[in-house]
């Protein structure tokens, strides 16, 4: 079937390609962060017209990336909004940490400890620190750097 809405190269269709691609299927290297443990995309969604109508009259712009509010709910309207990247790195789903602080971790030798950033799917080191609180502090510094 062919594409009728003439948008399929616009970067609002890539989001919603894969935003569906995350949470459908299994052979996406991101799926089991998302459809692997549950994360759905509404039956709404799944006409890209009806998506795009949401996004403009929420807020899209080209500079934005699409964030579920609560990250242990699906994709629907009233769990999504548009956000920086920076807005969306503060949000990201962690594995728990044994330290207490989000993106803080025991060096791997036992000895201090390390803090870092994900942003756009790449890690950002901060730093090595003697204590967790120190690295946290880094990693919030860190963070109120990072611009768009």
């Amino acid at each position: 079937m062919a594409v009728k809405h003439g948008m399929s190269r616009t970067r609002i269709y890539r989001c919603w390609v894969d935003m569906r691609k995350r949470c459908e299927n299994p052979k996406c290297k991101w799926y089991g962060h998302y459809g692997g443990r549950g994360t759905t995309v509404c039956e709404e969604w799944s006409d890209f017209m009806e998506f795009y109508r949401w996004a403009i009259q929420n807020g899209y712009r080209e500079d934005l990336t699409i964030d579920r509010i609560d990250n242990d709910k699906g994709y629907t309207p009233a769990n999504c909004r548009w956000v920086t990247q920076r807005e969306q790195s503060l949000n990201k789903r962690h594995l728990p940490s044994k330290t207490g602080f989000v993106g803080v971790r025991l060096h791997s030798k036992g000895s201090g400890y390390v803090a870092e950033v994900w942003i756009r799917q790449k890690n950002h080191y901060v730093g090595y620190f003697a204590t967790a609180e120190e690295a946290h502090k880094a990693r919030q510094a860190y963070l109120a750097g990072v611009t768009e």
